[in-house]
């Protein structure tokens, strides 16, 4: 009987240990080489890769914000958030004391075949002001998807990488010779300043609908409003995962421990 209770157990359990090893692995484990470049995909040109070496470089040297493109062949049923969540932490993108990092993730097989999920920018915390939900989605609007609408794969990924550097270099007052930030920061400020407008439309109404019931109280005479008032906004919480090694052909450093709180967007 307990060869049988054996048995059965075994044919039960081991295919879901199987598979969820199968599915945990889709995540590439943390590389023992850094880099600013991880194209598993084989998406990318040498020459496009070597640009985004320079540019991370520069960057990182400038900031310490650490700025990655990681491409795979398929994240199977994963999320695209939910992967470039677990991935980051994973790695550690960024300072630890700052989660200055961002991650660039490609899937190949959604990308090819044209799904939704193919693409996401992924924000640590550390650099959620300079890049919104709102201006990555709109990073891979104006720079990415257009380049992989010619197929231009590559392309496509350096000019999205070029437009969040623009971005990090701003944030941290910094001036980059490998990018023309000029070409980027204008798409990227006449965006905000779209966004700004809308804001400024929504609070005006709101001010119109307050002083319209400030006025019916007048009008009405005082009715008995008691007391009240507003709660305190809550902070933000951090964290940061351990990620060391050294640098492969990309340079010299490592990654800083930094992490994310889910920020970024996708397409």
């Amino acid at each position: 009987m307990l060869k049988y209770a054996k048995t059965l157990f075994l044919l039960i359990f081991f295919p879901i240990l199987i598979f969820g090893q199968i599915f945990a692995a889709a995540i590439p484990p943390k590389p023992s080489q850094y880099d600013y470049v991880y194209d598993y995909a084989k998406l990318m040109s040498q020459s496009d890769i070597d640009t985004i070496r320079n540019i991370g470089k520069e960057i990182e040297n400038l900031t310490g914000a650490q700025i990655i493109v990681v491409t795979v062949d398929d994240i199977g049923d994963y999320q695209i958030s939910d992967y470039a969540l677990s991935l980051f932490r994973s790695w550690g993108i960024g300072q630890k004391d700052k989660n200055n990092g961002v991650l660039l993730l490609v899937d190949k097989k959604r990308l090819l075949e044209g799904l939704s999920g193919k693409v996401f920018i992924s924000v640590g915390y550390g650099l959620e002001g300079a890049i919104p939900d709102s201006v990555a989605g709109r990073i891979l609007d104006d720079y990415v998807l257009p380049k992989w609408n010619d197929k231009d794969y590559s392309g496509g990924i350096v000019e999205g990488y070029k437009a969040i550097v623009t971005l990090v270099a701003k944030e941290y007052n910094v001036d980059l010779k490998n990018v023309d930030q000029s070409q980027y920061a204008q798409q990227n400020d006449s965006g905000s300043n779209k966004a700004e407008g809308i804001i400024s439309i929504i609070a005006m109404i709101i001010l119109l609908i307050i002083f319209s019931n400030i006025r019916g109280w007048w009008w009405r005479g005082p009715g008995g409003f008691g007391p009240g008032g507003f709660g305190g906004f809550g902070g933000f919480g951090t964290g940061g995962g351990g990620f060391g090694g050294g640098f492969g052909s990309g340079g010299g450093g490592s990654f800083g421990g930094g992490s994310t709180g889910g920020g970024g967007a996708g397409r």
